[in-house]
């Protein structure tokens, strides 16, 4: 079966969530190319920007230390949680489209069901069934790995604030 099949087969809630993958999947090379360009030792380490900058306010008092500290920390913590919200937002709606597909697809095959009268022929229900659970199970597709990456990144960040924390104990 071709993707498009697939998609098609599910209706346009299918559709929506072809969208929302696309978008997981931009999104997760992204941030994973972000993460690796600016890991440990490399020329964009996080931990290194924060020492070049703390060298370059070293004849300034505690107090305004501390200011540019806190101030590079919070633009350091919104540079990597860029974009992270969408893949948390992709991982709570998704399963619940993927739901609303199937609801919809069951009230196109109980509408079937009932224009049929007693004529009811069992494939086409199944069918129909079928084919509304594609739905569901497009939405856990997307769910279940921008949950995970959403979730690794996170962890990326903790550690990294740990090491920007530890840097900064260790400077006072």
């Amino acid at each position: 079966m071709k993707l498009i099949q697939f998609i098609n087969l599910g209706g346009p809630v299918n559709w929506v969530l072809a969208a929302l993958l696309c978008f997981c999947f931009c999104q997760c090379l992204e941030r994973a190319i972000y993460f690796f360009q600016s890991r440990k030792g490399s020329k964009n380490d996080v931990l290194a920007r924060l020492r070049k900058k703390m060298s370059e306010c070293k004849n300034l008092d505690e107090k305004e230390k501390m200011k540019k500290f806190n101030a590079e920390c919070s633009i350091l913590y919104y540079e990597m949680n860029r974009g992270l919200w969408f893949l948390n937002f992709i991982s709570s709606v998704a399963p619940s489209l993927g739901l609303l597909g199937t609801v919809t697809g069951l009230i196109g095959a109980f509408s079937k069901l009932s224009q049929a009268g007693a004529n009811v022929n069992i494939q086409d229900l199944s069918g129909g069934i079928w084919e509304a659970m594609l739905t569901t199970a497009f939405g856990m597709i997307i769910s279940i790995p921008s949950l995970l990456c959403y979730r690794t990144f996170k962890r990326i960040i903790e550690k990294r604030l740990l090491a920007m924390s530890l840097y900064e104990e260790g400077e006072g």
